[in-house]
């Protein structure tokens, strides 16, 4: 892991009332506040680390990082995100093309 990193604070995992919904909070370190949203700005990304050691429960269950921006290397090919990727064809669709070339079972 890069030396790169900025701890911007800790969370504590919890459950919503109802007992069904996990969610985190947590606190912010001030200190490192300015230096983390200019890391931010410059492209940077949250890292969210589990905490191995808790010796008391008021402990941390997680800390919450900033770090920069991978490098993209060139020589890799870069996947498509899943928004801008086509839809696979519907059966509907399929069973359309078919019937539309004159070769349906009818």
């Amino acid at each position: 892991m890069t030396d790169a990193k900025i701890k911007l604070g800790v969370l504590w995992k919890h459950l919503s009332r109802e007992g069904k919904t996990p969610y985190l909070s947590g606190r912010v370190q001030r200190d490192n506040l300015d230096a983390a949203v200019r890391l931010l700005h410059d492209g940077g990304r949250f890292l969210v680390l589990s905490s191995k050691k808790r010796p008391d429960k008021q402990d941390p269950d997680c800390e919450l990082f900033v770090v920069p921006e991978p490098e993209r290397h060139e020589d890799r090919p870069s996947v498509a995100p899943a928004a801008v990727r086509p839809a696979p064809a519907s059966a509907d669709q399929s069973r359309q093309r078919t019937n539309a070339g004159g070769r349906g079972g009818r």
